[in-house]
């Protein structure tokens, strides 16, 4: 009899399927890597990390929220008083009337007036003034004295509640011949400034700080101006 080579449709057996590649084909039978996150302890532990992170944070964030639901309403309380006070707390705004002539030998002098444009009356705690003369455009700050430092007018009414007219403000030296001629030259200016401080009737402390000066035009005096600096309140 003949030998035959062995038919390999029906006498070689096929080989074991990988067991990192899936189900095996032919067989519905399904196989899993042995490095399964599903089916390993170190997948599981890492499930459970998870869900306890998400956990951690879903509190932080209730905690967060129940917190700013409880401060609400006195945080708008807060706001509500703070915008009242702005509303009712009086403004002082300072305006100068007029100077004298610009000649040499004469003292300078400004006529100024308080107005308290705010709402409710303001409790003078003093203040400064001064008459400089200085250079055209002003390119330095003039500086004004601090709340502690102003002078308190024995005879003013201590209560602003409407226009307060106040004694006029003289610079103690007179106008130089040097002087005269830069203001007329168009290099120098005469500035009034200075500082009133006053507190409202929340018993709070504020100050407003003014600035106005007068330069030559067309042969005259200027009617006065505000600086560009050096107005504003607190």
């Amino acid at each position: 009899m003949d030998d035959k080579e062995p038919d390999n449709a029906t006498g070689q057996s096929s080989p074991p399927p990988d067991p990192g590649l899936g189900p095996a084909q032919g067989t519905g039978e399904a196989y899993l890597t042995p490095n399964s996150p599903s089916q390993s302890p170190r997948g599981k532990e890492d499930n459970r990390f998870r869900l306890k992170l998400a956990i951690f944070w879903v509190g932080i964030v209730g905690a967060i929220v129940a917190a700013v639901a409880a401060g609400f309403p006195g945080w708008q309380n807060y706001i509500a008083q703070e915008e009242a006070k702005l509303q009712l707390r009086a403004y002082i705004d300072v305006r100068a009337k007029g100077m004298t002539r610009i000649e040499e030998g004469l003292m300078p002098r400004v006529h100024d007036s308080f107005h308290n444009i705010g709402r409710t009356p303001a409790y003078d705690n003093g203040s400064s003034a001064h008459v400089t003369v200085a250079e055209y455009p002003l390119a330095k700050k003039l500086v004004n004295d601090e709340c502690s430092h102003a002078r308190t007018t024995p005879n003013a009414s201590k209560w602003f509640v409407g226009k307060v007219s106040r004694p006029e403000t003289v610079r103690e030296a007179p106008f130089t011949a040097s002087e005269v001629e830069a203001i007329k030259d168009g290099k120098a200016a005469v500035y009034f400034h200075g500082r009133v401080c006053y507190r409202d009737i929340f018993n709070e402390s504020h100050h407003t700080d003014f600035c106005t000066y007068w330069k030559w035009n067309a042969g005259r005096v200027s009617p006065g101006l505000y600086c560009d600096q050096g107005n504003s309140t607190d």
